[in-house]
């Protein structure tokens, strides 16, 4: 016979819950945090080189077009980027970002491809 559930063992999940939600409160707050840093200072390199600013980081990065006219601003010189609009193209844009990031021995951290609100 199973036996049933004592009170210590049911405060010790409530405790547990809600010690779980200060932490992913508090990975969110940390996240937003982060978010809206990195916009700013995306936005000043933009206005450095006469550039339109970006609303949200990830829509606007997404695509790789502005992520390539950031590094742009930052490498001095044009880059190329793909004309189309297709995930493919998207796809190629991030990559060639990518590609020259690590060519200019820049080191990538804490960069995942998790979902993003």
């Amino acid at each position: 016979m199973a036996e049933a559930g004592r009170p210590e063992d049911q405060c010790d999940e409530a405790v547990e819950d809600e010690f779980g939600e200060i932490i992913k409160c508090r990975s969110d707050e940390r996240e937003d945090v982060q978010k809206k840093t990195f916009t700013k200072w995306t936005n000043s390199q933009f206005a450095k080189v006469g550039k339109p600013a970006i609303q949200d980081l990830f829509t606007d990065l997404c695509d790789g077009r502005r992520l390539l006219e950031l590094l742009e601003s930052l490498v001095g010189h044009e880059l190329v980027k793909e004309r189309g609009f297709s995930r493919v193209h998207s796809l190629n844009n991030v990559n060639r970002a990518l590609q020259i990031l690590q060519k200019n021995n820049v080191e990538l951290v804490n960069i995942g491809g998790g979902r993003h609100r």
